[in-house]
């Protein structure tokens, strides 16, 4: 039995699984996080495959979770929310937390991205791997302010939440510093 178990997006241990290709604020969160699971030999890390990754490839325009409904990311979501759900259940740790990252369509905590599946530019889900890294960070960023924050969880983590018990965080990549205090107090750590 785990004392405690963090369950963790992919791309907050690795950030090169991003949509786009890492920015330094992706690379600073995961440095973060890799460094606070150094502080305590009590925390077991539990990732999982990336969903967008699995489904898209890498790399892929950013979409809301609504396109990404569209392109049958539930099914994917459910996979991997019912592996998520079978090591828990069988490992049973003490303590559990499950961290989002705030604004992904899928890994979500609390805030999901929106958008109208009717006006997405599904042509660039065959475009998008063939720019080069400068010219995939401005069509994302064009592309990704077209979206709204709506106040719900990711596809991955509504599936979760309705399975899966425990403290629920959600990683703000915009505020690192704020996002690590609140984990290192959720776990425990010094």
């Amino acid at each position: 039995m785990a004392r405690k178990m963090l369950v963790l997006p992919p791309c907050l241990l690795s950030p090169y699984t991003v949509y786009r290709g890492a920015l330094e604020k992706d690379l600073v969160a995961a440095r973060g996080v890799r460094g606070l699971l150094t502080l305590s030999s009590q925390v077991e890390p539990l990732s999982y495959p990336c969903p967008e990754l699995l489904l898209l490839g890498f790399p892929r325009p950013p979409a809301p979770r609504e396109v990404y409904e569209r392109l049958g990311m539930r099914e994917v979501a459910e996979k991997i929310a019912g592996f998520i759900a079978r090591v828990l259940s069988e490992e049973a740790p003490r303590r559990l937390v499950v961290v989002g990252v705030k604004g992904s369509p899928t890994c979500a905590a609390f805030t999901t991205t929106s958008g109208d599946p009717d006006a997405y530019p599904y042509e660039l889900l065959s475009q998008f791997g063939e720019f080069p890294k400068v010219k995939r960070r401005q069509v994302a960023r064009e592309l990704s302010g077209e979206f709204s924050p709506a106040g719900r969880p990711g596809l991955l983590f509504e599936l979760l939440q309705e399975r899966v018990g425990g403290t629920y965080l959600e990683f703000d990549k915009d505020d690192i510093p704020g996002s690590l205090a609140a984990l290192r107090e959720a776990l425990g750590s010094p």
